[in-house]
């Protein structure tokens, strides 16, 4: 909503007294008369002239579609909405309305209508008259530069595919890069299941110098694949685009890989697909550079945003009015807190609670279990139930707030149960609520029909705007053939005040930002060509940028200085953040390689002694800059990473973490109680002789723990170091390898957890170390294999025994097979 748009919908409200009751009597659901009935509809008509008029005021055309919207939910009265929708290209709606009978004595006009919405059926949904034209559009270009935005569930996914079909034979070695390994998964699903006839890869050290392929990648491993291989993607689809602007290690690796492949390849496609891109010349890596935007502006769904006060007021927020309708004001009581109530006075059938950070996620989830009554559970979840116990442990705090419907996601939980407990949510009835940060954001479709923010501070406008659009998904409205669900189009939103919130900070604030729903675009990424360094006043931050800015140039840059190759070694594998890349330090590894290499000393070392004395032994502090590299230094964290390594290969979760639940004990025991757990979980500031930085809260004590507590401290204690030797240790590790400091052997021996290439090539495409030994102890690795494409195929053996597995490790095949 543009400026003077919004400055004259505010007068007009201001203005005119029986527009105001109006409005607010329609915003509510407060019964209008006939003569007001028709007062609204004359105002919605009065807005689509206005819009008419002049195509650029989009906000009217909204604001008359909300009116209507409105109406026909509140008065069952389907006519004006349906003529709204045959009019302005909302097929999907006028299609439910006719599929669904919901409008009495159809005349000649609507039966000629319905033969024209049958064009705009695509594949098993109706497109809308602008998504079609878009679609068509974007399909028959081939443009190097394109960008696609639409709404959040917009079919962007299916897009892509149909995209790749239609421009196969321009396009041989295909990049879908996706933000997260939940969403690589389901992509890769969509792929498969498209039956595109191509190689499919999942993992850079799947590539087999392969002429054609489809590669389903995050960043990190699609530019190692790049450097690594004499390859470039002849197009890039860059999912969830928007992260670009921000300023984090991965949206660097982002741009470093479109601007990389576009060295590697002069004639690189990139298509840009996202829901949050204002202005797509933003996206800009170089100057002259051009990005054809294409973008649906117009929502089908317009969220009803309310706000649940400290003061149990409620309150309904009309964007269009800018004005907060007070309801109702809930009744005070000793027994529990007012938005303890409000979640169960206001849940739909799936509810999405978010929360900002892993450990207020899990209080949370135990304040809203406290509240709510058992339910009956089917046997699917009394499955579930056991299973968690056997794979995880008993005192997992997910098995007893699943008695009550609730799960939790973040990102300390284990990959593996998180991806299974989202797939149960979005199977299972009886599971109502999911409480969770950000994880939800990065495109993973779940049924959700409301949604409560307990949190605004921290979070942004687009943010928020990507959350809202989780809520009632159009195959979910429109997706069921014999119920009228076109009140959903209206998807319920609370903001909910509460202790949660830093004080001071009010919701109201941020609801009234969502009102245009235009925002700008926020360009933190300093390699985009509209970064503005001369906004920066903080000498600190500009030597930042300066940094990045020059080690990104670097990485492009081609050199034959030893010292510059070296350095380039350590920023493709991210090692910058671990180390100050000094002249210096890099001319002692210089001296490491040689003295190391091919010695009888360094053979007999494991890895972690490797690791330690390669990079840390008698290297200044201030060369490591990253604490957990640090802890290396001390001969009880090297030990502890040697079990940990050990045990991640060959023992089972469960067995995990009752070993480190041990481990607690034993610390509880000695008198070394202060835990360093994470800024996630930590609880106490402590300056130590190791970590001297008191400011933090990043220590636990495990005195203070129950049992219970110190089982759930343990998962997340495991998964902090899984991450910790995904994202760090194993960057060290390539490195080694890469400067051939390790054997092929010993490197897959550490990465891998063996040697045998049937079961690497398996690790690879996505399958689990404890997938596979589960297979290899039912004697199933012989009925796997790969077809010609280097792609997953199994016997009618498998077949029949995958039909007689459940749980996890059915869900696990699921994915890939």
């Amino acid at each position: 909503m543009k400026s003077k748009e919004k400055t004259q919908l505010t007068l007009i409200n201001n203005k005119i007294p029986i527009y105001k009751e109006c409005m607010r009597k329609l915003t509510v659901d407060e019964e209008l008369s006939n003569k007001e009935k028709t007062y609204v509809l004359s105002i919605a008509i009065l807005l689509i002239k206005s819009f008419e008029a002049d195509k650029r005021h989009n906000s009217y055309l909204e604001f008359a579609y909300y009116i209507i919207l409105k109406y026909a939910t509140i008065y069952k009265d389907y006519r004006p909405l349906y003529d709204f929708s045959i009019n302005f290209g909302f097929y999907p709606i006028a299609k439910d309305i006719q599929k669904k009978s919901l409008i009495p004595n159809v005349k000649l006009k609507d039966d000629l209508a319905s033969l024209q919405l049958d064009e705009f059926k695509h594949e098993n949904y109706t497109e809308t008259l602008e998504q079609k034209k878009m679609r068509i559009n974007f399909l028959e270009q081939n443009l190097n530069n394109v960008s696609y935005v639409a709404p959040t569930s917009y079919g962007k996914s299916s897009l892509i595919i149909e995209h790749i079909i239609n421009h196969m034979t321009l396009n041989k070695k295909i990049g879908i890069i996706v933000p997260t390994k939940s969403l690589l998964v389901q992509t890769y699903k969509e792929v498969r299941k498209s039956n595109i006839k191509r190689r499919i890869i999942t993992h850079d050290e799947m590539y087999q110098n392969e002429d054609k392929f489809i590669g389903v990648l995050t960043q990190e491993r699609a530019l190692r694949l790049l450097e690594k291989n004499q390859m470039s993607f002849d197009i890039l689809y860059i999912d969830e685009a928007h992260n670009l602007f921000e300023k984090d290690n991965r949206s660097i690796l982002l741009s470093r890989l479109i601007r990389y492949n576009g060295k590697k390849n002069k004639d690189q496609k990139v298509i840009y697909l996202s829901p949050l891109i204002n202005n797509s010349e933003n996206l800009k890596l170089d100057i002259q550079e051009e990005i054809i935007q294409q973008k649906i502006e117009f929502n089908m769904k317009e969220p009803e945003i309310f706000e649940y006060r400290i003061n149990n007021e409620i309150l309904l927020y009309n964007r269009f009015t800018n004005e907060f309708y007070p309801i109702k004001k809930m009744n005070e009581t000793v027994d529990e807190e007012g938005y303890l109530r409000y979640i169960k006075e206001k849940k739909g059938e799936k509810n999405f609670i978010y929360h900002k950070s892993p450990r207020k996620i899990e209080q949370f989830s135990r304040e809203l279990f406290n509240c709510l009554p058992l339910i009956e559970m089917n046997p699917t979840l009394i499955n579930l139930l056991k299973e968690l116990e056997e794979i995880v442990h008993k005192d997992f705090y997910i098995i007893e707030l699943l008695k009550k419907g609730i799960i939790y996601l973040h990102g300390r939980m284990p990959e593996i149960i998180k991806e299974y407990l989202e797939y149960q949510f979005k199977n299972n009835k009886d599971l109502k609520f999911v409480i969770a940060n950000k994880v939800i954001l990065e495109g993973i479709n779940l049924p959700i029909d409301t949604l409560f923010i307990m949190h605004s501070n921290g979070l942004k406008e687009k943010e928020a705007t990507n959350l809202i659009g989780r809520v009632n998904r159009l195959n979910e409205i429109f997706g069921n053939d014999n119920k009228n669900q076109l009140a959903k189009l209206l998807p319920s939103i609370h903001f909910l005040n509460s202790t949660y919130n830093k004080k001071g900070i009010k919701m109201e604030n941020l609801i009234r930002k969502l009102r245009s729903n235009i925002f700008k675009d926020e360009i933190r990424n300093p390699i985009l060509v509209k970064y503005d360094m001369t906004k920066l006043d903080d000498n600190v931050e500009i030597k930042k940028i300066e940094k990045i800015r020059e080690y990104e140039n670097l990485i492009l840059a081609d050199t034959a200085d030893d010292l510059e190759i070296l350095k380039k070694v350590f920023i493709k594998s991210g090692l910058e953040h671990m180390f100050s890349l000094k002249d210096n330090y890099l001319k002692e590894i210089k001296r490491r390689i040689k003295r190391d290499k091919d010695t009888n000393d360094w053979k007999r070392m494991d890895i972690v002694d490797k690791i330690y004395y390669f990079y840390i032994y008698n290297i200044d502090r201030s060369i490591i800059i990253d604490y957990e590299i640090y802890r290396l230094k001390f001969e009880k964290a090297r030990n502890f990473y040697r079990r940990h390594l050990f045990a991640k290969q060959t023992k089972t979760l469960k067995e995990n973490i009752i070993e480190t639940f041990q481990y607690f004990k034993r610390r509880i025991k000695e008198g070394n109680a202060d835990l360093y757990i994470g800024a996630s979980f930590g609880e106490k500031a402590l300056s130590t002789s190791n970590y001297q930085d008191s400011r933090f809260e990043v220590f636990v004590d495990l005195k203070t723990k129950s049992n219970s507590e110190l089982i759930n401290l343990a998962i997340i204690k495991l998964k902090l170091e899984d991450d910790f030797i995904s994202y760090k240790l194993n960057r060290l590790i390539v490195v080694l390898f890469e400067l051939e400091l390790l054997t092929d052997d010993e490197y897959n021996n550490i990465i891998y957890g063996t040697s045998n290439k049937k079961k690497i090539d398996l690790i690879k495409t996505g399958l689990s170390f404890s997938l596979i030994s589960k297979l290899q102890l039912d004697n199933q690795i012989h009925n796997i294999d790969l077809d010609e494409n280097n792609n997953i195929v199994v016997n009618v053996n498998f077949i029949e025994y995958k039909k007689n597995l459940n749980g996890l490790y059915r869900f696990e095949l699921d994915k890939f097979i």
